[in-house]
């Protein structure tokens, strides 16, 4: 049978939550994923042979308890497995050594604009705006730009200021930043693994199309028809999809821009390096943006390390002569290693007043678009928006059905 009360496109953390919550309310639910495998952002390579069980993350490296649309997804048995995240420190690089975060701060600058973080809004600022009012451009130039960059992975200078670090409620009983034991894949296997909904991977949506109320979705020969759709995919590939049946909506969706990102994760043996354990480091004016160390989940053998690159600079050997020269070892010393190439939107300031346009165009529709383009890039901007989407549809499906028609009866 190819109906369905709710399909979902795109199986990373956006459509893998927004099906379990499908799921538990009882809606038959069918999740379609191009790629081989689940998880999106959720990338950890899970090394055999020399690195055998041995892992690193080649795109999102941790979680927080300030996660909660996540969190609430998961069962007591799920929150168990959680395993905290040792503090380290970051570091920066400059190409020659590494330095503490506070060596790059320039007091002189950053002491008089402190005060500004009290009365300056955020709102409709991008990140060097806000930050170089509030902190001093000096400060901004010489540090921030080179950490936002790192923390986005990608330019930063004119992301929206009130996109990042926004204030939300944390729970007390899961650690403050964790993974899993195997990686943050563990969450999307955790998800995926939901009773009550199929999943299929290597299937690549090719269009959509409306039925009345209803939607078709079409994939080579196969199509599926249901009643509420969901788009957990990029912004770009959304817009393709779209641009037949909701050209308005595509049009805003064509807006977000794609940032890409060259991802390379090296391991060594433990005693082959010794540079000191440290959770990353921000590259200052490097061919990278970060390095970010699994030295956070130590393991007695090897040590593993995630370099974010700047796209389009470096052949693989230019990476690895850059790699060695940050681990101050040769080539040779690395025993397993894997790459990624990720695509992140790139947002601008005044980005919730596009969010705010983008739901008016929803608002009455059985469509809900998910991703990492509207409250953030994070696992938790992620969730919480597909929890946001998913209680408009069941609002407005409880609505549908509790309102009576024109013969005195409720209709769907």
């Amino acid at each position: 049978m190819s109906e369905y009360d709710l399909i979902v496109v795109g199986g990373g953390i956006s459509g893998l939550s927004f099906a379990r919550r499908g799921a538990l309310q009882g809606w038959r639910t069918l999740l379609l994923e191009a790629d081989q495998r689940f998880g999106g952002c959720l990338a950890t390579q899970r090394y055999t042979g020399a690195a055998e069980g041995y892992w690193t993350e080649l795109a999102a490296h941790t979680a927080y308890n300030s996660y909660g649309a996540l969190l609430e997804l998961l069962d007591a048995n799920q929150l168990g497995r959680l395993q905290p995240r040792h503090k380290l420190p970051w570091r920066v690089w400059d190409g020659a050594r590494l330095q503490s975060v506070f060596a790059r701060l320039h007091w002189p600058s950053l002491l008089p604009a402190l005060p500004r973080l009290l009365f300056t809004p955020k709102q409709g600022l991008d990140l060097r705006a806000y930050y170089g009012r509030v902190m001093g451009r000096r400060t901004y130039d010489s540090l921030l730009r080179h950490a936002f960059s790192a923390v986005l992975a990608q330019p930063a200078d004119a992301f929206p200021a009130d996109l990042l670090f926004r204030k939300k409620p944390r729970r007390q009983d899961v650690p403050r930043s964790y993974t899993l034991n195997g990686g943050l894949l563990g969450l999307a296997e955790m998800l995926a693994a939901t009773p009550g909904h199929e999943a299929k991977a290597g299937v690549a949506v090719e269009c959509i199309q409306r039925e009345g109320e209803a939607f078709r979705v079409h994939a080579g020969a196969a199509s599926w028809r249901c009643r509420h759709l969901a788009l957990a995919v990029p912004a770009w590939e959304a817009a393709r999809l779209l641009e037949g049946e909701y050209p308005e909506l595509a049009r805003y969706l064509q807006q977000i821009a794609p940032a890409e990102v060259e991802s390379l994760a090296v391991v060594v043996a433990r005693d082959s390096i010794g540079l000191p354990e440290l959770a990353g480091a921000i590259g200052i004016d490097q061919d990278f943006y970060s390095v970010v160390s699994r030295d956070v989940v130590p393991d007695a053998r090897l040590r593993g390390f995630t370099f974010h690159f700047r796209p389009g600079r470096l052949d693989r050997a230019g990476k690895l002569a850059r790699i060695a020269a940050f681990l101050g070892a040769p080539p040779e010393a690395i025993v397993a290693s894997a790459e990624r190439c990720n695509r992140l939107p790139a947002l601008k300031a005044g980005h919730l007043a596009w969010v705010s346009a983008v739901d008016r165009l929803l608002s009455g529709e059985r469509l809900a678009l998910i991703g990492n383009y509207f409250y953030g890039v994070s696992i938790g901007d992620c969730a919480e928006r597909a929890k946001a989407e998913f209680e408009r549809l069941k609002q407005r499906t409880v609505s549908a059905t509790t309102s009576p028609s024109p013969s005195g009866r409720g209709q769907g």
